[in-house]
């Protein structure tokens, strides 16, 4: 080949190579970039769920403490407030970058929270001696539980521990041999933090029916799998609760279920965008509710947080809506797959009626108020209407017992 033409093609061979280079090199730089806005946001979102967390558990250590000297009506009021920041702080706990090694004792401590709490709100009237006991036993272990997480915040806010990414626990991606985990610690005071035993109330009227009720988890497992789809036998049990259900892990998803149907679902991924549109994911929704066994649910509102949109939905009693059962659903906006879920707790039974009409039911509402509309409800098992009215520049809602006209509650809203 004549040499004239060799040069000319080694000189153009010399420029697409340095071109590809810098290419290259921008879209490295790129995504480079790309990846440390994802990492530095997972890594916050990860520290404000463990702040969470802290808090939650400390609102339940305050709540057993008032819990102690609770009479009447307040008992099950303060269980009920106990139950919700016991569900709040194993929410939060269950989207850190842990394994279940390193909580092992939290999620056991946790558990039986949950159960006991759950079981003196099903309870009426005042709180036996021996369960005053439990809940003194409950409450100083929450304390002390609580001082040890507000330590490990306060230690991760001055930069002595470090927030656990799930890519270095990868065995060619190892921390800083001077980087000190928050895992790590979290362990080492796991180790140190005394196991509760036994709550003798809890154990006398629960346990017996619990024991026999979750004796086998083949029937939850499979409603499990068969909800996500999957094959039984990569779903890994986890924790047992006292009513019979089981918990259970796929990687970064964890499902409770009971021998009929799965009850809460949790993905704890962080959803990176939001590509999917508003319709589309509610459309997504409806269609895991459907599959899950809750077809006859209305939608009743949205909220969006980050990527994630959650629906929630009330069940129908015939053309009224039951706010005893509600449900909610959150689907990631990245991929249109559902990452939270909460069944309902109980379906509508039986026929309701509505002995008042609307008009005759409106007798209850100030004079000053004008009605903008009005809906058929169950609420607290009642028959109810709900009146949505205007007073100046406020908006209010009222509850109105359908059979007896009398006020059962009131919301006021800004305009």
């Amino acid at each position: 080949m004549n040499p004239r033409i060799l040069r000319k093609l080694r000189r153009v061979g010399l420029v697409y190579a340095a071109a590809a280079i810098v290419t290259l090199s921008l879209l490295a730089a790129i995504h480079y970039a790309r990846l440390g806005s994802f990492r530095t946001a997972a890594r916050y979102s990860n520290e404000l769920s463990f702040e969470q967390s802290a808090a939650a558990v400390g609102a339940l250590a305050d709540t057993l403490k008032k819990s102690r000297y609770a009479t009447g009506d307040l008992c099950r009021s303060l269980s009920s407030e106990a139950y919700a920041e016991a569900c709040a702080a194993k929410a939060a706990l269950a989207t850190l970058p842990f394994s279940t090694v390193e909580m092992e004792r939290t999620d056991r401590f946790l558990g039986t929270a949950l159960d006991f709490v759950h079981g003196l709100c099903a309870g009426s009237g005042e709180f036996s001696d021996e369960v005053r006991e439990d809940i003194l036993r409950l409450s100083d272990a929450a304390s002390g539980y609580s001082a040890m997480l507000l330590e490990m915040r306060d230690a991760l806010a001055r930069g002595e521990l470090e927030m656990d990414s799930r890519e270095k626990r990868l065995r060619n991606v190892m921390p800083h041999e001077e980087q000190k985990l928050l895992s790590a610690v979290f362990w080492e005071a796991e180790q140190n933090f005394p196991l509760l035993g036994e709550l003798r109330s809890y154990t006398v009227a629960e346990a017996p029916a619990a024991s026999s009720a979750s004796a086998d988890s083949s029937a939850a497992r499979s409603a499990a799998a068969k909800l996500l789809g999957v094959s039984e036998d990569v779903l890994r049990e986890e924790y047992r609760y006292a009513d019979g259900s089981c918990a259970f892990n796929r990687g970064s998803v964890l499902v409770r279920a009971d021998d009929e149907r799965v009850l809460e679902l949790r993905d704890s991924r962080l959803v990176s965008s939001g590509d999917v549109s508003d319709k589309r994911a509610a459309e997504k929704a409806r269609d895991f509710l459907a599959a899950a066994g809750y077809e006859d649910m209305s939608e009743s509102g949205r909220t969006r947080e980050g990527n994630v949109l959650t629906l929630h939905f009330l069940a129908r009693a015939g053309d009224a809506l039951c706010t005893d059962c509600a449900a909610e659903v959150g689907v990631a906006l990245d991929n249109c797959a559902v990452v939270s879920f909460r069944a309902p707790e109980r379906m509508p039974e039986g026929a309701w009626s509505w002995p008042l009409d609307p008009e005759a039911a409106k007798a209850a509402l100030p004079d000053a108020l004008s009605v903008l509309g009005q809906r058929k409800l169950v609420s607290g098992g009642l028959p109810c209407y709900e009146y949505r009215c205007v007073d100046g520049e406020r908006q209010v809602r009222i509850l109105v017992d359908a059979q007896y006209g009398r006020e059962l509650g009131i919301e006021i809203e800004r305009r």
